[in-house]
């Protein structure tokens, strides 16, 4: 199973039921051709703060290998190291971008796959013939919040020895 993040777009005139429609379902899973393709994936997606940090990465590596002789090596595992990088936070990059354009994340969904969780999410959300209620996470319970004495730890009361 896996899990997907769901950003719904910043408030309009459309009402909740226009921005659910709207949603984003992004996975939280590794992204092969951000691996792959590195500045070419994150111009595509149009990270372009991102994409100036890896072309200054990019040629600061090659710089260094021209000026210092860094080994041939040495440059590629720093390659395959920014490579990695974008594989594993490539789909965070998308949703930190959708989030600062004022998108909201309403939800985290587990499926198989997209279609399922696009599936799970619309039908928690959009039950048919009801009004749409966002998702609203559950506040901790009122026993775990801080009392006279900080909590240290797993255990929920501050009951000495």
């Amino acid at each position: 199973m896996a899990f997907f993040q769901v950003l719904i777009p910043p408030p309009g005139a459309g009402g909740l039921r226009e921005e659910v429609e709207q949603a984003r379902v992004l996975p939280e899973s590794f992204t092969w051709s951000a691996f792959l393709f590195g500045g070419v994936w994150l111009l595509l997606k149009r990270l372009w703060l991102a994409f100036l940090l890896y072309g200054l990465a990019w040629g600061s590596l090659v710089y260094l290998q021209r000026q210092f002789g860094f080994s041939f090596a040495a440059v590629w595992l720093s390659h395959l190291a920014l490579g990695l990088f974008l594989g594993l936070e490539g789909q965070n990059l998308i949703a930190r971008k959708l989030m600062r354009k004022g998108w909201r994340l309403v939800d985290v969904v587990e499926a198989p796959d997209l279609s399922s969780a696009e599936r799970r999410f619309f039908e928690r959300t959009l039950p048919a013939g009801a009004t749409p209620r966002p998702f609203v996470p559950t506040a901790a319970p009122t026993r775990f919040t801080g009392g006279p004495s900080p909590v240290i730890g797993l255990f929920p009361e501050a009951s000495g020895r």
